[in-house]
């Protein structure tokens, strides 16, 4: 539950935003007042201290690491601010305010100021100060009253998360990219606290928890998931880490690390493809994210071709590189290099493609098998349509596990959620869908239930892994003389490369349990099988290359789904457009036709 009067400090800053009209298009006004927020939640942390750290200051020549230090222990804070000015105090001077807020951003601690760099805020101060709106904006977060006596650490979270959400639905379009719905992510977190997952966080008085999302955006997930947590177990320690490539994304993130005094080293800027921030880390309790869906990874492939070569299996994409336009297995092989040995649980969000794309033997088919292999994937939820801000593709919900349940060994579950969700009255860019709370609850159950009271169910399904791999086998036919005669050489018979074929034969029961020579045994009869019972009867002369085989790994979560309907009987067709043609008739003899 949110903190009680968290909505009237939203509902302040939401009317202050309505004072950029004219000055800022709509999809900006969040760039201004998050920065804002922050700047005047530190001016209020920082006030009880501010003449201690001046004094402090006053006695060095320079700020290094070391000063550093001794300020922000002074300051009793993980920033601290040496300008004399307040945001209060220099609204005295309304002719160089621009200026005064200028200087006071950069006698902000180090890291504190590199947040304010990346929103790009100098450029918004200008802008206001041209449009002379400056003052009446400054004016009233001064009079915002964030204390912690009276705005504690969580609900300043809520706030700002609650902002976050309001001016990255004002976005539409844009927001997406950066911003995942708070349905999905408390779907996406139910699903990964289930079970003795969840039985763990209740019983244990004081758990201590991590969390980690490589593709973070503004934060939402992490802080999501540790929202939940925390209201599972008010006792539960949660640290969450972060890794996020666009600058102002990541500045965002970080101020609500900020307002909830977390480490900002716990939140990264950079590509974690090529630059992993947490590689010394030995791994993290919950691990999700939402990466961006269809972007190629071509500007950066070097780095990533070359740990694939160098490292193998003793890197992070030792399985296989997926094609250059979608690195969305590239993020899922990292996340999975992220387990812990003692067990994690990952959840990610992935578009239709990581489920099928690429043919036996290619970097995605690689993956899968190697994920599959392993026994990694507990189960993959569907989601209704139109469910995000930038797009409106199908999407489907991953999650993983390196410590599964002892009934869900070999297998793997499936809930198609696809029909429930509800209809926006109002859309949001393609978002026209959304999860209530209710149907987050019942996927839940869905989910939890597969095997038991929802085990009949026909949006459930539990698998064998098996049934997600085959063998692509390369079916040959004689090569034929002009006389109509096999070729031969050396006494074999020679195959018609136009004649050639190939198709799919399902894995055998229990492949993935047996061992190297075992499968190149029950492979070859179960190939041998398909081509005596379903190809001798039409080409008696055909054959398999085995040396050509190949294994496949997909997952059709759809075909799973799908329900023949019969069409409907001609007769009742042919009454239906004799009708028709009847009514029409009717309708031409009142026009006098």
């Amino acid at each position: 539950m949110a903190p009680q009067g968290f909505s009237d400090k939203v509902a302040f800053v939401w009317r202050v935003a309505d004072k950029l009209r004219g000055t800022f298009k709509q999809h900006e006004y969040g760039s201004v007042m998050l920065p804002l927020l922050v700047l005047r939640r530190m001016d209020a942390v920082l006030e009880p201290t501010k003449k201690a750290v001046l004094d402090a200051a006053a006695g060095m020549s320079e700020i290094g690491p070391g000063q550093d230090a001794i300020l922000k222990q002074v300051a009793g804070q993980r920033f601290y601010n040496t300008s004399p000015l307040t945001l209060a105090s220099m609204l005295s001077d309304d002719k160089n305010l621009d200026q005064a807020l200028a200087g006071y951003l950069r006698r902000l601690s180090a890291d504190a100021y590199a947040v304010m760099e990346a929103y790009n805020l100098d450029d918004k101060i200008a802008r206001m100060h041209k449009a002379g709106t400056l003052y009446a904006v400054l004016a009233d977060f001064a009079d915002l009253d964030l204390r912690p006596s009276v705005v504690g650490n969580e609900a300043m979270g809520y706030i700002f998360e609650e902002l976050l959400r309001k001016f990255s639905e004002m976005s539409n379009e844009t927001a997406g990219e950066h911003y995942t719905p708070r349905e999905v992510i408390s779907l996406m977190v139910h699903l990964m606290l289930t079970g003795a997952t969840s039985a763990e966080l209740t019983q244990n008085p004081k758990p201590v928890r991590t969390i980690y999302d490589p593709a973070a955006g503004t934060g939402g997930m992490l802080m999501g998931a540790m929202h939940q947590i925390t209201e599972m177990n008010h006792g539960a320690v949660v640290k969450v880490y972060g890794q996020e490539l666009n600058d102002e994304t990541w500045a965002i993130a970080q101020s609500d690390l900020m307002m909830q005094d977390i480490d900002p080293k716990q939140m990264a800027n950079g590509n974690t493809l090529v630059a992993d921030a947490f590689a010394t880390l030995p791994g993290f309790d919950f691990i999700l994210a939402n990466p961006p869906y269809g972007v190629d990874w071509k500007g950066y492939a070097p780095a990533i071709k070359d740990e694939h070569a160098r490292l193998g299996f003793d890197g992070r994409f030792g399985a296989g590189l997926p094609r250059v336009s979608d690195g969305s297995l590239l993020f899922l092989q990292h996340m999975l290099s992220k387990m812990k040995p003692s067990g994690s649980r990952v959840g990610i969000v992935l578009s239709g493609s990581p489920l099928f794309s690429g043919q036996a033997g290619s970097g995605e088919s690689e993956i899968r098998r190697w994920i599959l292999e392993n026994d990694w994937i507990e189960g993959i939820v569907a989601l209704p349509d139109q469910m995000f801000y930038n797009t409106g593709i199908s999407t489907y919900i991953w999650i993983l596990t390196n410590d599964k349940a002892e009934a869900d060994r070999g297998t793997v579950k499936l809930v198609d959620a696809r029909e429930l969700g509800t209809k926006m009255r109002k859309s949001l860019g393609d978002k026209r869908k959304e999860l209530t709370s209710d149907a987050i609850t019942h996927v839940a159950q869905l989910y939890g239930g597969a095997r038991g009271e929802f085990a009949d169910d026909p949006r459930v399904k539990v698998l064998t892994r098996e049934t997600f791999g085959f063998q692509r086998i390369t079916v040959e036919r004689p090569l034929l003389d002009d006389a109509g005669e096999p070729v031969l050489k050396k006494g074999k018979a020679q195959p018609d490369p136009k004649l050639r074929d190939q198709e799919n034969v399902p894995l055998p029961a229990g492949f993935l349990d047996l061992g190297e020579d075992e499968r190149a045994k029950v492979l070859r009869v179960a190939a041998e099988e398909h081509l005596e019972n379903e190809i001798h009867p039409y080409v008696p002369d055909a054959w398999i290359d085995h040396a050509k085989t190949k294994l496949g790994f997909e997952i059709p979560f759809t075909r799973q789904f799908y329900v023949y309907t019969p069409p409907r009987p001609v007769g009742e067709i042919a009454t239906e457009i004799k009708e028709l043609e009847e009514q029409i008739q009717e309708w031409m003899k009142g026009l006098g036709l």
